[in-house]
C-alpha cells in the first residue's frame, strides 16, 4: 500500500496527453489525515479527463479504464486540502492510500460582499481569458460564477480571481460539463499576460438526437485540429509535417519579432531522450504555423486594438510560437508534459481557452466510437 499526503500541485489546463488504447484499474482509499477515519463522496478524477468516481461509504474508490502511460490522480472533498499523486500504470500498486487534511481558512480568505458593477465589470475581463472568445465561447457558461472573488493589485497592475469551490462549466458546442478547479488566475495589464491554472474533470453531456451528437464530435475535431495535442501527437509520430505543420526559428528584439525563411529539423528542437520519454530543447522561440486550417475570424477580433490604424482584416494560417521557461520540457511517450508550466504558448494557441479544451482522453474516445 502507498501513501500520500495532500500537497499543492498546480497543472495548467493546456497540459496534454494521447493515451494509449489498452486500459487499467486503479484502486484506494480516502482517509482523514488527523482521525484516519474513511472520507466517504470523495471525487477522485484523473485530471483532464473523463475518467472519475466517488469514494464509497468506507472511503474506497476504484477508477476503471485507465489509460496506459503516465496520469495524475486527483482526491477532492470540500472542506479538505486536496491531493494528487502521479501513477504510472506499469508499476500501479495495490491500493493507494489518499490522506487529507482539514482545510483551515485564514482571516483574509472570508470574502465580503462585493459592489456589484465592479464584480461585473471584473467577471467580464476573467470571461475573456478563462472562457475565451473562440467559436465556442458563446456556447460556453460558467454556472456558478457567483462562486468567483476578485481582488485588484492596484500596485502590480493585476487582476486576481480566485474560487472556494470548483467552478462548473457547461460547453453546449463540445458536448461536455466541466469541473474546474482554480488554482491561480490573474491578469497582468501592464505586461499583457494572462495567465491560469488548475485541474479539470470533464462530464459528456447527453442526448438523444442524432443531430446533436454528429455536432459534437465535428466541433470536436475542429478544436483538436491545429491545437498543441495535435502538434504533441504529430512529433512523436514523426508526422508533423504530414499532419500540416511548419516550424520555423523566431527571434525577438525590443518590439520587432524574426521568423527565418527555411523551416526547421525536428530534431533542433525535440528529441526522444529515452524509449519511451521525449524533450523540448531549444533557445528563444520556435514559430509553428499549422496549414491544415485557417483562423476562425473571432481571433481577428480579439487581437485588434483600437489604436491600430490599419487592423488585419482577413484570416490566415493558424500561427503560434513557443517558448520555454526552462531548460527543457519532459513529455512521455502519451505526450503526458511532466512540467506544463514551463511552456508559454503566444499567438494561437495563447487564443484557445478554456471553451476549447478537449478531455485528455478524447484521442481514445474517438477511436473507440
Amino acid at each position: 500500500m502507498k501513501s500520500f499526503i495532500a500537497t499543492l500541485f498546480l497543472l495548467l489546463f493546456c497540459s496534454i496527453s494521447l493515451f494509449a488504447q489498452q486500459a487499467d484499474v486503479i484502486r484506494g482509499v480516502v482517509i482523514q489525515q488527523e482521525t484516519q477515519e474513511p472520507i466517504p463522496g470523495a471525487q477522485v478524477f484523473i485530471n483532464g479527463t473523463t475518467l472519475g468516481t466517488l469514494s464509497d461509504s468506507l472511503g474506497n474508490f476504484i477508477l476503471k479504464d485507465v489509460p496506459i502511460g503516465i496520469v495524475e490522480v486527483v482526491v477532492r472533498v470540500l472542506g479538505f486540502e486536496y491531493a494528487s499523486f502521479k501513477v504510472n500504470t506499469n508499476s500501479i500498486e495495490t491500493e493507494y492510500r489518499v490522506e487529507l487534511k482539514e482545510k483551515v481558512y485564514e482571516l483574509d480568505q472570508i470574502t465580503v460582499s462585493p459592489d456589484p458593477e465592479e464584480w461585473k465589470i471584473n467577471f467580464e475581463q476573467f470571461r475573456k481569458v478563462f472562457i475565451g472568445q473562440g467559436p465556442f465561447s458563446d456556447e460556453t457558461k460558467i454556472k456558478n460564477k457567483e462562486d468567483l472573488n476578485f481582488e485588484y493589485d492596484v500596485k502590480q497592475n493585476k487582476l486576481i480571481a480566485f474560487a472556494y469551490d470548483k467552478l462548473i462549466i457547461e460547453n453546449k458546442a463540445l458536448g461536455y460539463e466541466i469541473y474546474f478547479y482554480l488554482e491561480n488566475f490573474q491578469i497582468d495589464f501592464t505586461n499583457r499576460t494572462n495567465t491560469f491554472s488548475g485541474q479539470t474533470q470533464f462530464i459528456p453531456l447527453k442526448s438523444r438526437r442524432k443531430r446533436t451528437q454528429r455536432r459534437w464530435e465535428a466541433n470536436r475535431e475542429l478544436a483538436y485540429k491545429g491545437s498543441f495535442l495535435h502538434f504533441s501527437q504529430s512529433l512523436i509520430a514523426n508526422r508533423s509535417v504530414d499532419e500540416g505543420f511548419v516550424v520555423k526559428w523566431e527571434k525577438r528584439e525590443d518590439k520587432a519579432r524574426y521568423i527565418t525563411r527555411d523551416t526547421i529539423a525536428t530534431e533542433t528542437y525535440f528529441q526522444k531522450v529515452k524509449q519511451e520519454e521525449y524533450l523540448f530543447r531549444f533557445d528563444n522561440f520556435i514559430n509553428v504555423q499549422f496549414m491544415g486550417e485557417f483562423e476562425d475570424p473571432s481571433y481577428l477580433r480579439s487581437i485588434a486594438s483600437v489604436f491600430d490604424s490599419n487592423p488585419r482584416t482577413l484570416v490566415d494560417y493558424q500561427v503560434s510560437s513557443v517558448t520555454l521557461l526552462a531548460d527543457s520540457v519532459r513529455m512521455d511517450k502519451n505526450a503526458y508534459v511532466y512540467n506544463p508550466t514551463d511552456l508559454l504558448f503566444d499567438g494561437y494557441w495563447s487564443f484557445e481557452s478554456v471553451s476549447d479544451m478537449l478531455p485528455l482522453d478524447y484521442s481514445m474516445l474517438k477511436k473507440d466510437d
